[in-house]
C-alpha cells in the first residue's frame, strides 16, 4: 500500500481534530504513543494466532483512537486491516502487517527523538 504522500505525523490534522487545541493534539498523541506497543504486541499475537475475530476487534478499537490523533500513515493501513478483515480476505494481511508493523515502529521512534 502507497503511503509516500501522507505525513507520519499530521500535527494541523492532530490540532484540528482536537478542536484547534494544540496541548489536546499532544497529550491525545502522547496517550496514544504509550498504548501504541501494548496494542501492537496483543494485534501481532492475534494475528499470528490466526484469532481473526478478536484481532477485528482490537484493530477496530485502534482504528477508533487514530480517528483523533492526526496520524495518517497508521491510519490509512489499519482501517484498510479492517476492511479486509470485514470482508475475510486474508490473503493480503500478512503484507499489510508488515507495512502496520513498519510504520508504527517510526512513529514510535519518530516521537522518541522529539
Amino acid at each position: 500500500m502507497e503511503l509516500n504522500h501522507l505525513p507520519t505525523i499530521d500535527w494541523e490534522l492532530a490540532i484540528k481534530l482536537a478542536g484547534n487545541k494544540p496541548s489536546l493534539a499532544e497529550e491525545m498523541l502522547d496517550l496514544f504513543i504509550k498504548m501504541l506497543p501494548e496494542d501492537l504486541g496483543a494485534i501481532n499475537e492475534l494475528h499470528e494466532n490466526k484469532n481473526y475475530s478478536e484481532l477485528l476487534r482490537r484493530v477496530h478499537k485502534l482504528h477508533g483512537a487514530l480517528c483523533y490523533c492526526g496520524i495518517p500513515r497508521l491510519k490509512t493501513l489499519i482501517a484498510r486491516i479492517e476492511v479486509e478483515l470485514k470482508n475475510n480476505i486474508l490473503l493480503n494481511l500478512p503484507l499489510l502487517f508488515s507495512q502496520f508493523n513498519e510504520e508504527a515502529n517510526v512513529l514510535l521512534e519518530l516521537y522518541e527523538k522529539n
